[in-house]
């Protein structure tokens, strides 16, 4: 249960009940009460924070004053007992562990055995006090102590099942803003991924006929008019994945893989976009396009044509490419290699986000990736996608 740092209005309400109980019940010696209420309450004020010191305090307070008699009259050994009690009760509701709660409470029940002989015995104090006082004293206060051990002992279960409770509304709330901040990132980088293939495919197109239609000009009007209409279909094209791709992030996460702007019918496509911006490009397809949902299909036209993109950036003129797509049972394997015409000026590996573009979107739907240099100085990617979609990270 928690801890009060400072004695709360209870804490001294209690307090004074004790100052105000004792004064009362030692009415033949109303300054003795008084003193003994107002050290009992003071030490009480505590018992919360430090309940095994407050009861040690209490009970040595206790058996000193079960000691004292005035005008052959004492305080009444029901204050005594029930002062006991209240610094018994703290150190079974509040005390850390609940093993020490019980010794608490063993203590406090021996201190209140030892009190009721003490003021039988005043001449003899505590020399004059048999084990067999003692144990008679505990059959007694063991009846009383039982009362305060039972409501104690449920105070302090309900106190750790409120705490209980609360710690895992708390932990549930920490954990979907967890999930809530994956889910964010997620998206985040999904739509980063897709607005770089469309954006960084297209424009390099575009800029690529731009070029060539700067350099054409003057000499060659058909190869001017040929590149134009290159970079108004790519444009076009670009503007209709994007439009498809905002529909898919505006629908349901449930259904965006489904609707995802591809299809495997749209390879031959990308291929033709290479070819139109200048790439020497071969495509070989073995086996039938199995169904495959709109997630895979999209994932295996991203990954063809961010290879050829990459291949266009940093193969250098006059670079060729390849790219093999096997329909096998239960699994579509994509393989794009390039042979740059000379020394390959520059590596994808790099920078960009290209290849991480690729390799997430493969490890989403539990397949492989592989890309690296080939020896004669080209460059090839490696993908493998399972049709089952199992999710998995490659090693």
């Amino acid at each position: 249960m928690p801890v009060r740092l400072r004695p709360s209005p209870a804490d001294l309400l209690v307090s004074a009940f004790v100052v105000v109980l004792a004064t009362w019940w030692w009415h033949q010696f109303r300054a003795g009460g008084l003193a003994f209420g107002l050290l009992a309450g003071t030490v009480l004020l505590w018992r919360r924070r430090y309940p095994l010191a407050v009861l040690a305090g209490v009970s040595a307070l206790a058996v000193a004053t079960a000691t004292v008699e005035v005008d052959e009259t004492q305080l009444h050994e029901g204050m005594l007992l029930i002062t006991l009690a209240l610094a018994m009760w703290a150190v079974i509701v509040h005390e850390a562990t609940l093993r020490r709660a019980v010794a608490g409470g063993v203590a406090a029940s021996l201190a209140a055995a030892v009190v009721l002989p003490l003021q039988n015995n005043v001449g003899g104090g505590l020399s004059g006090i048999t084990l067999h006082d003692i144990a008679n004293s505990f059959g007694v206060v063991i009846g009383y102590g039982g009362v305060v051990w039972a409501a104690g002992l449920s105070v302090r279960y309900l106190g750790q099942l409120r705490a209980s409770t609360a710690e895992r509304r708390l932990s549930a709330e920490r954990e979907r803003r967890d999930n809530t901040r994956i889910a964010v990132a997620e998206e985040r980088a999904r739509i980063a991924r897709e607005l770089h293939d469309i954006v960084a495919h297209s424009l390099s197109v575009i800029v690529l006929q731009a070029n060539g239609a700067a350099y054409a000009f003057d000499h060659d009007q058909q190869r001017v008019r040929e590149a134009l209409r290159t970079i108004g279909t790519t444009g076009a094209d670009a503007l209709d994945e994007i439009r498809q791709l905002v529909e898919m992030l505006r629908s349901d996460g449930g259904e965006a893989s489904d609707r995802a702007p591809a299809a495997l019918d749209q390879i031959e496509a990308v291929v033709q976009r290479a070819r139109d911006a200048g790439l020497v490009t071969t495509l070989a397809v073995h086996g039938t396009p199995p169904d495959v949902p709109g997630g895979v299909a999209l994932a295996v036209c991203r990954i063809v044509q961010e290879s050829l993109t990459n291949t266009r950036k940093h193969a250098g003129p006059g670079s060729a490419a390849a790219v093999t797509v096997d329909y096998r049972p239960g699994h579509i394997d994509i393989e794009v290699t390039d042979t740059p015409a000379g020394a390959r000026p520059e590596s994808p590996a790099g920078g960009g986000h290209g290849l991480v573009g690729m390799r997430e979107r493969v490890a989403l739907h539990g397949g492989t990736f592989e890309a690296g240099p080939l020896p004669d100085g080209g460059w090839r990617v490696r993908a493998g996608l399972p049709l089952s979609g199992a999710r998995a990270v490659p090693a």
